[in-house]
């Protein structure tokens, strides 16, 4: 299938008695529509690939009008310009001609009367019966692909058959793997054109679609036109379902991967449980990708706000697929499986250590502000808690543990906090929250407020948020003062009853570690109890 050109225009019974003046090489322009001109202006009056047909009669006898017009035709890229001889002029002057010829633009000239309602009417019905056989190839190309989908090694079979529809050269290029060119090129081509591709990533002078799933960027597919040739509408459709094919069956092979990694979570039970030595585990996952090698780990668990049994594994699959490709671009590895109600993420590092916080944070931020999770086909997040990063993989059963009280730190402390809380951002409290399973923590903290909770409660005081504050304005009674909004004179008399309390040793190290300490446990106590 291939436009309506100038050349096939020619072909026509309306213009077997016309004559091609100048441009005749370019007669393969291609044509959308055809209009009859006789204005002076018409450079705003097109859109580009127009046919046009004229009397000659505004330019009869001004040779600079008639240059403009050939000029503007040539600037708005119409597809060539149809003159009637005879009736208002009688010849093509040679300046106009040369002029044609320089930008290629076709020149016909009728030699006869002609009736141009008829060559209109022929050409439109031409031009719609084009486009219906565009819709009718691309309505068969879409069944051919679909046909491929279904047998082995489809892609190479699309990136074939878009080769074979268009004429051109096909490269498939994807981010994480080598390109495949359709029809096979030789190495010198194959070096040639990734030459280039380095240095126009977006593939300037070639034609390049994005082949994208799920918000993320997996191969971009390109079309290598001939020197001189144009791509038309209809490629572009071509290249477009090509994509969209090609998308498909990666969302289908992730799927299908997916859904398989779910049927091996018996043996990351046992990894959780600390049941696998080092060597065990590395061996293991070699089997799942031979290029995964580890720095280190960290297990998150996730919590939905529907009971988890709620969701079919066709959602929860599709999560975990929307999961991994984020992750993966922020150079980690992500492993799933169900323990007690709830989604376990196992995140490898694949990178440095030295970043391996910051690019988890962007990786969870940027998957939960992806629009997919809006949607109703994907279990709701309610709050996942990332453990510890552990740099031995038969130690995961350590970062699980510290992801289960990290969810629970953070509903006994900050109830309200954001979706994702991380083990390492609770310091102190993740000893009281230890301490404080036993009758330790409550006796550790009287021993060292107790006097001051007496005197606030004899006198309806507030002694204990002045040695709060000043704690917080490390020992500074200028800031302590202006945070309390008291004058100096009422600070240092409160400050006087601290040290008769808590003796005049109490901003000293350790004992003022020690009081910090009960400080933050009578806040988890009083906020617990």
């Amino acid at each position: 299938m291939t436009s309506l050109t100038v050349h096939e225009v020619l072909e026509r019974e309306h213009f077997h008695h016309a004559t091609v003046l100048a441009g005749k090489s370019g007669l393969d322009r291609r044509i959308k529509w055809v209009h009859v001109m006789e204005v002076t202006s018409v450079k705003q009056l097109l859109h580009g690939e127009e046919l046009i047909l004229s009397t000659g009669f505004v330019w009869k006898d001004n040779i600079s009008v008639f240059r403009s017009i050939v000029q503007q035709l040539i600037q708005s890229k119409a597809a060539g310009l149809c003159i009637e001889i005879g009736t208002y002029m009688d010849q093509i002057p040679s300046e106009i001609i040369d002029l044609a010829n320089q930008y290629h633009f076709p020149i016909i000239a009728f030699t006869r009367e002609v009736r141009f309602v008829d060559i209109t009417q022929d050409l439109h019905s031409l031009l719609i019966a084009h486009h219906y056989q565009m819709i009718s190839d691309l309505e068969q190309f879409s069944q051919e692909l679909n046909n491929l989908l279904l047998v082995p090694g489809c892609l190479t079979k699309i990136l074939t058959l878009l080769s074979i529809k268009t004429g051109m050269q096909v490269i498939y290029n994807p981010k994480e793997a080598e390109p495949i060119f359709a029809p096979e090129a030789t190495e010198e081509k194959k070096d040639t054109f990734l030459h280039f591709l380095t240095i126009q990533p977006e593939g300037k002078g070639l034609v390049l679609q994005h082949v994208r799933a799920m918000d993320y960027h997996f191969a971009n597919l390109i079309l290598v036109p001939a020197q001189h040739a144009s791509i038309s509408d209809y490629d572009m459709l071509l290249l477009d379902r090509s994509a969209t094919a090609i998308a498909q069956y990666l969302l289908r092979e992730l799927y299908i991967e997916e859904k398989k990694r779910v049927l091996e979570t018996e043996w990351l039970y046992d990894w959780m449980e600390g049941k696998h030595s080092e060597e065990r585990v590395l061996s293991y996952l070699v089997d799942v990708d031979e290029t995964l090698i580890p720095r280190g780990l960290h297990v998150c668990t996730c919590k939905f706000k529907k009971h988890h049994d709620t969701y079919t594994s066709s959602q929860m699959t599709y999560f975990m697929l929307l999961m991994r490709s984020v992750f993966e671009q922020e150079g980690f590895f992500v492993l799933s499986l169900t323990s007690r109600n709830k989604l376990i993420i196992i995140i490898l590092n694949r990178r440095s250590e030295a970043d391996v916080d910051h690019r988890l944070r962007e990786a969870f931020e940027r998957f939960l502000q992806n629009d997919i999770l809006q949607k109703e086909s994907v279990p709701e997040v309610e709050k996942i808690g990332v453990g510890k990063h552990v740099r031995l993989l038969k130690d995961m059963h350590k970062s699980y543990d510290s992801s289960l009280e990290t969810l629970v730190m953070n509903e006994k402390l900050f109830s309200q906090s954001s979706i994702v809380t991380y083990y390492n951002d609770f310091h102190i409290y993740r000893m009281i929250f230890q301490l404080a399973k036993g009758r330790e923590l409550h006796e550790f903290m009287f021993d060292y407020l107790d006097p001051v909770l007496q005197y606030d409660s004899k006198n309806n005081s507030n002694l204990l948020n002045t040695l709060k504050v000043y704690m917080c304005c490390n020992g500074s009674k200028k800031e302590t003062a202006e945070q309390l909004y008291v004058v100096r004179q009422t600070l240092y008399h409160r400050l006087e009853k601290l040290e008769e309390l808590l003796g005049s040793d109490f901003m000293c190290s350790p004992k003022r570690q020690a009081i910090e300490f009960s400080l933050h446990a009578y806040d988890y106590l009083k906020q617990n109890g």
